[in-house]
């Protein structure tokens, strides 16, 4: 039961994206650059002119361009902490 209502959850955070016309996906920063991979494998480049949202505790949070490709985990210093994150962005000003 606990897959079928985290399913309903995401299909109505895409939902959701699509009628803010956002664009869902997970973030991946490779060589110092920001990706949105989408579900069909395509990757979109991100820069400063994106708003970029990552999923994390049940919500939405707004990160910068910066942020997300220069914030890194305390135990391990090579590893973006928003990396593989669900994530939204759309183009705009932040």
């Amino acid at each position: 039961m606990n897959i079928l209502s985290e399913n309903i959850k995401y299909t109505t955070r895409k939902i959701d994206a699509f009628l803010d016309n956002y664009t869902l996906g997970t973030l991946v920063i490779e060589n110092g650059q920001a990706f949105l991979q989408l579900e069909i494998g395509e990757y979109i480049a991100l820069n400063d002119s994106f708003i970029v949202e990552v999923f994390v505790n049940g919500k939405y949070h707004r990160i910068s361009y910066q942020e997300a490709i220069s914030t890194f985990c305390a135990d391990m210093l090579d590893c973006p902490l928003f990396a593989g994150l669900e994530a939204r962005v759309k183009k705009g000003v932040a």
